[in-house]
This record gives structure tokens, sequence and C-alpha cells, in this order.
């Protein structure tokens, strides 16, 4: 039996691609996958994996930050589904592969912090803003070594996609950083431990044409699987 995934998802056309390409990606990976979204939370579903995708800026409350942006539009009803579903994913030890926004959130989560705004903490933070920019943008990373990450990817450094002007700052507990940019900013984070929780600053499900993000996304799914058969 194929293990199935819940990927919780957000509205709007940005959400309906982003939500698209994942199940894409996990159709391919021999894995099953059903939406989590703030209309049918479904926070009683028996899943076998969750996935948290990428989105709009969380609510810095959340995190006890002040720098709260006045005409901004965020989505508190997701930022409640999400934290909901990661304590069902604690209680129950499932898998989790968090994505950009979502890589964030679980290092909230933890107990960590954010910087709302990469490009005034960091030089060279500048990314594209425009569609096109951050459909072809590029920038490298480096992994590190004795990784989760590294052990997928088989390399010390790789370049990936860029849609975020957000990051991690305090490290949630629990969490070692796996791969940074030359510049500082955390590109992914991972748990201490053998269960698989994975965070992701950049967008793999944009990157399935790679053999290495396609391995990624098996080994998210060869986890479920072996969660599914306990």
């Amino acid at each position: 039996m194929k293990p199935l995934i819940g990927v919780t998802k957000s509205y709007g056309l940005t959400g309906i691609i982003q939500n698209l390409a994942i199940r894409v990606c996990l159709y391919f990976s021999n894995a099953r996958s059903v939406n989590l979204s703030t209309k049918h939370p479904q926070l009683d579903l028996d899943i076998d994996g969750l996935i948290i995708s990428g989105g709009t800026d969380l609510y810095p409350g959340i995190y006890n930050n002040k720098d709260i942006k006045e005409n901004y539009k965020y989505d508190h009803k997701r930022d409640e589904l999400e934290l909901n579903w990661l304590r069902v994913a604690k209680k129950r030890r499932l898998p989790i592969f968090c994505i950009c926004r979502g890589a964030q959130l679980l290092n909230v989560f933890k107990g960590g912090t954010l910087h709302t705004d990469v490009s005034k903490v960091f030089e060279g933070a500048h990314y594209p803003s425009s569609l096109w920019g951050k459909v072809f943008y590029r920038k490298k990373i480096k992994i590190k070594p004795n990784t989760r990450l590294n052990e997928i990817f088989k390399k010390d450094e790789t370049e990936v996609n860029s849609l975020h002007s957000q990051s991690i700052d305090k490290l949630g507990t629990g969490l070692d950083v796996s791969a940074v940019e030359d510049n500082g900013v955390i590109q992914a984070v991972e748990n201490e431990g053998p269960r698989f929780i994975m965070g992701l600053q950049f967008h793999p499900e944009f990157l399935f044409y790679r053999k290495d993000i396609r391995n990624l996304f098996r080994e998210f799914v060869t986890a479920s699987k072996d969660y599914s058969r306990q």
C-alpha cells in the first residue's frame, strides 16, 4: 500500500500551483496524497506523513515579534491549521517535510524565531521579486556534512530557487542547520534524531526534474511508508 501524505495548502492561484506541484512530486515518488486546508482540516485523518507547504508570511505575533506589517494580509486560519497539524504529527511521531513558509513554521513550533525581512539583515540577500525572477533565479547553498540532506544529495554544494523574504533566526529546539548560503541565510534544517523531520527554505517541488530532488521526495516517502508499517 502506498503511504498517504497530508499536504497543507492555501487558496488562490499561487497556492493551487504549489499544491499541484507537490502532489505531482508525491505521485511520481509512489505515494498517495490528500489536501489539508482551513475548510477541511481533517485533524483526525490517519496519514503516514505530513508536508507543510509554502505560502504567505507567518504572523509575527506567533513568535512574539512586534514587526507586524500594517497592510499585509496574514493568514491566521492557516497558521492555526498548520500548528495544529504539527501538534498531531508530534504526538503520532509522523515524518514531517516542510517547505519555505513550512520550514519557518516548523522552527517557530520548536521555539525558534524568524527574520521578518532578510534583505535588512543579510548582505547580498536582495532576491528577485518578479515572477520570472522567482522562476529562473538560482543561488548557491552549502550543505553540511554528516546531515540527512548531505546523505540524500551526495554533494556539499548545490543551487536552489528563491521565493522567500523571511528566514530562520533563532534555531528551534531539536533542530540542526543542514544547509546555508554564503551570506548566512539558513536554507535547510533537520532534526537530530532518526525520525525524518526536515525544513527547506527553497521550493523543491519546482526542481523535481533534478535527480537529487527526486531522491529527497523518495526518502520522505520511504520514511512515511516505514511509519505506515509500524
